[in-house]
């Protein structure tokens, strides 16, 4: 990981950050590259949040049949998927990269704090002091950015 200059963040508008946050990023180059960084994370929980079409909210209720998950509809178009996790196979962690590659927006977020909201008013909240940390992908999924724990 190394440190990200904000400016540098692409997606930024879709990020509330607190002022002097640091952020680190991960440059990823396929969708193994990803599952070798998310195997790398050290966590108890995970929350995966996805906002995306409604075409492929099927697909990722294909992929986590079996877990708890809650999809929201955002807009006429648009919903948010929301499950917490133990652990990811490279599956899963496949169709997250192919999802954020296509730029939909994938959010994770390590031992989230139980009932907190991490996306409110179409942002991906990261003012936290709870120890967990929070990742977004950039545009295209050429980086992966991170907040919060060791960060």
């Amino acid at each position: 990981m190394e440190k990200t200059s904000i400016n540098s963040i692409g997606n930024l508008d879709m990020v509330e950050l607190k002022p002097n946050q640091t952020v680190t990023s991960w440059e990823l180059k396929d969708a193994e590259s990803f599952y070798r960084f998310w195997q790398g994370l050290a966590y108890e929980r995970i929350m995966i949040q996805v906002i995306t079409a409604g075409s492929f909210i099927e697909d990722l209720s294909e992929f986590f049949k079996g877990h708890a998950y809650k999809v929201t509809k955002l807009t006429k178009r648009e919903y948010h998927f929301q499950c917490v996790l133990h652990e990811a196979d490279r599956d899963i962690a496949g169709f997250l990269f192919l999802l954020a590659s296509i730029n939909d927006d994938v959010l994770l977020i390590t031992d989230p704090q139980p009932d907190k909201s991490y996306f409110s008013e179409g942002k991906l909240q990261c003012l936290t002091d709870s120890g967990e940390r929070i990742m977004w992908f950039e545009f295209d999924a050429v980086d992966i950015y991170m907040v919060g724990g060791d960060s």
